[in-house]
């Protein structure tokens, strides 16, 4: 289901880069926003679950190492709650991407990325 989405934005993005999607500029605006919220709400949450790969103070028995285990492994192993939560971050992006693409913003933004990027290079 995630890929069905992954995939959906990626093409609305596409066509928001096309000029084939526009939309008004003060919606889109608040869109891409709240979106961007969104995607910081989503990071807190991905740092907390990635806070959860070590846990402790469950004893030494063995039922309770592997209780332990299982859960360490739901919060940061392959397919965990730390991978499905960047694969919805990066959804996230698209989304908001999109919307600032069809209000004409999203090269802007690249270009504000890049200078970010590097003057924090130059500061090496």
């Amino acid at each position: 289901m995630t890929q069905d989405h992954a995939a959906y934005w990626r093409t609305m993005k596409q066509q928001a880069v096309n000029g084939e999607f526009k939309i008004e500029e003060d919606l889109g605006q608040a869109i891409a926003d709240v979106v961007s919220q969104y995607i910081s709400a989503l990071e807190i949450q991905k740092d907390d679950a990635a806070n959860l790969n070590h846990l402790n103070g469950w004893g030494g028995l063995p039922s309770a190492v592997a209780i332990q285990d299982k859960l360490q492994s739901k919060a940061a192993a392959d397919e965990s709650a730390v991978k499905r939560l960047e694969a919805h971050i990066a959804i996230a992006r698209d989304q908001r991407d999109t919307f600032l693409a069809a209000i004409g913003k999203l090269q802007a933004v690249d270009q504000q990325t890049a200078d970010a990027l590097g003057a924090t290079g130059t500061g090496i």
